[in-house]
């Protein structure tokens, strides 16, 4: 038989260890608690016209990236600055490219109430290159870290010239490198690897006032293995005819070292084939 006695410590019991178990809930510092941007919107004027859609403003504290923001509406920004404690009274620049804006006065405050009507006026260059055209040729090379495919492209900047023009080459386990210039603003670098398999490079144009614009779709090598080169180039039968070897010599998408191995795979029989 259960007494009242008994209901009470039954109830006392559970009290404690809900005491118990609240004072081992953590609570956080108000160190750990993020601070809330800085909010600013209004108008985003460059030289005497609204700013493009598309254009990406960017904020600035202590040279450091603290907020960046691309516009949706032309001639109208919206961006937040995120900063710490320590930033509180510094100076926040606004950039478009490397281009800081003409002179506002406005610091980072902690929690500070969002600012509308900041209006942002930008004289300078943001007209990106232009990539004219660019491409790899050939387009198939082997996997021997010998083979490459060189890239060409022509890119012009009428306005602030172009500063430089790179290509990211992570994709077969490089890493992003410049192009050489050559006469007629003509670009050019050669790319191997001695990874196998189809990759898209992307390429990337910058002017001197960082406006930039990007290929990705251009630029695509195949890397071939010297044992696909029977499956890829053989036919149904993965043996090479005459004509086969006439069309494949006579292929300028497929390198030279590419070629030569598959010449001999095909008078691996002796020469009497030719």
């Amino acid at each position: 038989m259960v007494t009242i006695k008994d209901k009470y410590l039954k109830i006392l019991s559970c009290l404690v260890i809900l005491v118990l178990g609240m004072s081992l809930i953590p609570v956080a510092s108000a160190s750990s608690i993020p601070s809330i941007p800085n909010a600013f919107e209004g108008k985003l004027i460059t030289g005497d016209a609204d700013a493009p859609a598309g254009t990406i403003i960017s904020a600035y504290i202590d040279s450091e990236l603290a907020g960046s923001n691309t516009i949706d509406e032309a001639g109208e920004y919206q961006l937040l600055v995120s900063g710490t404690e320590e930033d509180n009274g510094k100076q926040i620049i606004f950039k478009l490219g490397l281009v800081e804006s003409e002179p506002v006065s406005v610091t980072y405050q902690q929690g500070a109430t969002p600012v509308k009507g900041l209006d942002l006026t930008f004289e300078g260059d943001f007209v990106s290159p232009v990539i004219e055209n660019c491409f790899a040729s050939p387009v198939y090379i082997l996997n021997d870290g010998k083979d490459y495919s060189a890239i060409r492209a022509k890119v012009s900047d009428d306005l602030s010239g172009v500063l430089s023009v790179t290509i990211d080459l992570t994709p077969i386990g490089g890493e992003v490198v410049p192009l050489t210039l050559e006469d007629g603003g003509i670009y050019t670098c050669n790319v191997g690897s001695t990874q196998a398999g189809m990759f898209k490079l992307a390429l990337t144009a910058t002017d001197y006032f960082g406006n930039t614009v990007t290929d990705e779709d251009s630029i695509l090598i195949t890397v071939v293995s010297e044992d696909e080169l029977t499956t890829r180039y053989g036919g149904a039968d993965k043996s090479f005819s005459a004509e086969e070897i006439n069309n494949i010599v006579n292929n300028n998408e497929i390198s030279s070292r590419s070629k030569y191995a598959i010449l001999d795979i095909y008078f691996a029989d002796g020469w009497d084939r030719i």
